[in-house]
């Protein structure tokens, strides 16, 4: 039943227009009639369509804010040149990977509970990040996607802990936030050195390159990368034969220091070099210049690394090819697919769990739960650590050689679990 304020009054007025009229009156009477019968059919349309109370209307969505927070002229993003005019490596913040989260989610969007907005947050130094966090945390945004440098993390674990907020590691392959640092607001899609490491041996062990030579680097990032292929060596019954420590430039007089030739030119045979060199400027002058015909990884030809844009398994041609269109032609690399990976867990949390409650969202992601990573098996958060899961990619230049875990390296419950920190040999214990 359609009712609508004056429908009486319509009603009497059409009663009266039943009255017998006489015959001069008929063609009036009639077209008359016939314009009251259109105005009441009007009149109902208008009513049905015209807003009406508040239950006839659905309600609005609740809306899931995420922020990027990113440093202003991070080195780690700087280009790497070999001189002023020649780059040899451009790099780029991976805002774009979070975006094609949300692009991916967009056919979800009427089984959704929830709107999702990405918020980019820049700050000028690493100290910077943590305020920033906080202040977007007090305003209602709960989820983050943390693109800083490792000397961020600490600060940042004390300002949210035991708040509800979980924060995304995107680009930060330093082991210490995974052992050391150890907060329970963290997941970590980035792998850890650890992880990348773990795997590169894996792979030359299976081709029985057991025995290793190490050219390392003055940087801190070159010593931490040394000191987690030395233990994924020990790990999986490879030997370092000798660790030869490099001093980048060209100074003639440095040169037993600075030449590949006389750096491995050792009285010990090895299979393979390991170059650790953050800098890439000693890396790139490394192939084709040891005093021995051997394959170069680490560095520079062979990389273990969290994502490659020749990887063409698993739908990573589509990803790829989304993501190129998203960045406007760059090619994914490893922070890009963390940060999309990132994203797409908390839209997944909030399809599965039909609600935008964030603490049934945290439960679901640090849960028994897995996500399609694109990289084959399914990726999933260590309880431990909060470390997610993952396959590593073994990539020359323009190929992907091989992924780990290698087919001969078993686990008791999860083969994932090969790469990285397993539950017995890490100092972190947030799963208990």
């Amino acid at each position: 039943m359609i009712c609508c304020k004056g429908d009486d009054d319509v009603a009497r007025a059409l009663a009266r227009g039943n009255r017998a009229p006489s015959p001069p009156e008929a063609a009036r009477r009639r077209l008359t009639g016939a314009s009251s019968l259109a105005f009441l059919v009007l009149l109902a349309i208008a009513c049905w369509i015209a807003p009406g109370s508040a239950q006839d209307s659905p309600p609005a969505k609740p809306q899931i804010n995420i922020a990027y927070v990113e440093i202003e002229d991070d080195p780690r993003y700087a280009p790497v040149r070999a001189y002023e005019r020649i780059i040899l490596k451009s790099r780029a913040h991976p805002f774009a990977g979070a975006e094609l989260g949300l692009d991916d989610a967009a056919p979800l969007a009427r089984a959704l509970k929830a709107d999702f907005r990405l918020q980019r947050i820049t700050v000028k130094a690493a100290a910077d990040v943590a305020p920033a966090v906080r202040t977007a945390l007090d305003a209602g945004t709960h989820f983050f996607l943390i693109d800083a440098p490792a000397e961020s993390f600490r600060p940042l674990a004390d300002a949210v802990r035991g708040r509800e907020a979980l924060l995304f590691n995107v680009s930060e392959p330093e082991d210490s936030l995974r052992r050391a640092v150890c907060a329970a607001e963290f997941v970590h899609t980035y792998p850890s050195r650890a992880q990348l490491t773990d795997g590169l041996v894996q792979f030359l062990v299976s081709r029985k390159w057991r025995d290793l030579l190490v050219l390392e680097g003055p940087s801190p990032a070159d010593v931490a990368m040394t000191a987690a292929f030395t233990r994924s060596a020990q790990k999986f019954g490879a030997r370092i034969v000798a660790d030869q420590h490099f001093k980048p430039g060209t100074d003639p007089r440095e040169r037993e220091a600075n030449d590949p030739i006389l750096l491995t030119a050792i009285n010990r045979d090895y299979d393979a070099v390991f170059v650790a060199d953050e800098a890439f400027d000693f890396a790139r002058t490394v192939p084709y210049r040891v005093s021995r015909p051997r394959p170069i990884v680490g560095s520079i030809d062979l990389e273990p690394v969290a994502w490659h844009w020749t990887w063409e398994r698993h739908g990573a041609p589509q990803v790829n090819s989304r993501f190129e269109r998203k960045s406007g032609g760059r090619h994914m690399d490893g922070p890009d697919w963390a940060a999309w990976m990132a994203v797409k867990m908390i839209v997944q949390s909030s399809l599965r769990t039909d609600t935008a409650d964030f603490g049934k969202q945290r439960a679901y992601i640090l849960g028994d739960n897995s996500f399609d990573g694109a990289k084959g098996l399914a990726v999933s958060v260590r309880p431990w650590d909060h470390q997610l899961r993952q396959a590593v990619l073994l990539a020359a230049p323009y190929e992907i050689v091989a992924d780990a875990p290698v087919e001969a390296f078993l686990h008791r419950t999860n083969t994932l679990d090969t790469l990285g920190d397993d539950e017995p040999e890490t100092p972190c214990r947030l799963g208990k």
